[in-house]
């Protein structure tokens, strides 16, 4: 633990020490505001309510945490300072998890601060569910360290920040849209019929459904923190796969 709290540290100091994380929680703030209040036209709406809101959050979930995520691993790369780091008394795991939990701290940070957007929209709103608001928040931690570790495992494929980034982006989508309703008829006409509830299974959207609802279930969590797991595996693989 001490070793992944070095890194955590770290890491967290160079989001901040720069302006990436100033950028990052700016920018989806603000951008998440122009959707849902002027685009959407909230306030215009006979019934307003957040589940507009919360069913945008994984999209730009997909855009947004590959920017934060992108320079993980490349940005060592570039440097020289990855090979510096793994002589060091530390295990690759410990590193990979302290890295983790940097980007998700900023975006942890990022959705304490869209609270704001409730809070400014209950006067409008007559009855607002309390219990499903938790459980969209919930959906959403769950479904970001998805996301966050998915770019951490491409971050530490390749030296380019910029490949790093795109490449995130792609997969995040597929990861995300493989949930989608009209995917999984798609599939099941397509291929055969059950075969497109096996794949969406495996996207976010299909999970993050259940939570937009109100509900959290333990399939669901498993199914994130099981993701979650089997990123951050590659990516330690990946890690340790320069070694040698």
């Amino acid at each position: 633990m001490p070793n992944i709290w070095t890194i955590y540290r770290r890491e967290l100091a160079a989001y901040f020490n720069s302006p990436i994380a100033y950028i990052f929680i700016c920018a989806f703030l603000a951008i998440m505001a122009f959707f849902f209040f002027i685009f959407y036209r909230f306030f215009s709406q006979p019934n307003p309510d957040l589940r507009t809101y919360f069913e945008i959050l994984p999209l730009a979930f997909f855009i947004f945490i590959p920017a934060i995520t992108m320079r993980l691993w490349s940005e060592e790369k570039k440097q020289g300072t990855l090979e510096m780091l793994m002589t060091l008394p530390l295990k690759t795991w410990e590193v990979v998890v302290g890295k983790f939990l940097a980007a998700y701290s900023i975006l942890t940070i990022t959705l304490l601060l869209t609270i704001i957007v409730p809070l400014s929209t209950s006067f409008v709103l007559q009855n607002m569910d309390g219990q499903a608001l938790v459980a969209n928040y919930i959906g959403a931690f769950l479904i970001a360290g998805v996301y966050i570790a998915i770019g951490s495992w491409i971050s530490a494929l390749t030296r380019e920040q910029t490949v790093a980034f795109v490449v995130s982006v792609v997969a995040c989508a597929l990861v995300c849209f493989m949930g989608f309703p009209n995917v999984i008829d798609w599939i099941n006409r397509s291929v055969w019929d059950g075969m497109g509830r096996f794949v969406g299974y495996f996207g976010t959207f299909f999970h993050y459904q259940k939570f937009a609802q109100g509900q959290v279930s333990a399939v669901d969590v498993v199914y994130a923190l099981g993701m979650i797991g089997l990123f951050l595996g590659l990516n330690n693989f990946a890690v340790e796969s320069r070694k040698y």
